[in-house]
């Protein structure tokens, strides 16, 4: 007995304040290469269903909103069972996403981590949302990003074009088997994790960034027609 005096843990445990992380999904009505693309149907289902239904599903997120300056996405996404928020159509341009999410911080203000969730990445799953959340939660870092293995673009392989066709080298321009040569990535633009500080600074990332690979099938981003029919490709098999 006097021993399980001396240990309050559960007390202690009890006491912690945990942040709340909110699911956010940008989906603006305009779009100049695929028109209504937010609403699209894609195998049969419009394409911010995708994203929404596993971002539903995801644990550790405390609460999944999507703002839109469409009241037609806004009626699709709600039909869904997503919460959502009108955006200001002074925001709903390409170059705003910033901005976009201090909107939502301005009415969510309890929110202390944002999981920006993208509408075009279709093929995002829990468990992909959840092993972001969970390495932010493992380390206290101030960004997570998602990436990809990316061989195409290696350092290696690139180079600039000059007078005459004249290749310009970077200096590390060379061939070779690719087993042989360091792992690159780039970000996907699927998941960006960032706390609520970092993005009122005006950035997703902050001096302490993360990385999270995901699969390459799952890594596709539909910015026009040939990434619509590979999506569908993709989902269908």
């Amino acid at each position: 007995m006097p021993i399980l005096e001396t240990l309050p843990i559960a007390k202690t445990v009890t006491n912690l304040t945990l942040p709340k992380i909110y699911g956010l999904i940008l989906a603006r009505g305009g779009s100049k290469t695929i028109p209504n693309k937010n609403t699209k149907l894609l195998n049969g289902k419009p394409l911010i269903a995708y994203i929404i239904e596993q971002a539903l599903k995801t644990k550790s997120l405390d609460q999944v909103w999507l703002s839109s300056d469409s009241k037609e996405t806004l009626e699709v996404a709600s039909g869904l069972g997503i919460s959502v928020i009108l955006r200001p159509p002074e925001l709903a341009q390409g170059d705003k996403p910033i901005e976009s999410i201090e909107h939502f911080l301005e009415n969510k203000k309890e929110c202390d981590v944002v999981v920006l969730l993208n509408a075009c990445c279709p093929l995002t799953k829990v468990q992909d949302i959840e092993n972001a959340i969970q390495i932010f939660q493992n380390v206290n870092c101030d960004s997570v990003v998602s990436l990809v293995e990316d061989f195409s673009c290696h350092p290696s392989k690139l180079c600039g074009l000059g007078k005459f066709d004249k290749v310009l080298t970077l200096g590390i321009f060379k061939t070779g088997e690719r087993q042989g040569l360091d792992r690159i990535y780039k970000r996907n633009t699927a998941i960006y994790l960032a706390k609520k500080e970092v993005i009122m600074n005006g950035t997703l990332f902050g001096n302490d960034i993360r990385g999270y690979v995901m699969p390459k099938e799952r890594s596709w981003d539909i910015n026009d027609e040939f990434d619509w029919k590979i999506a569908e490709y993709l989902i269908k098999n």
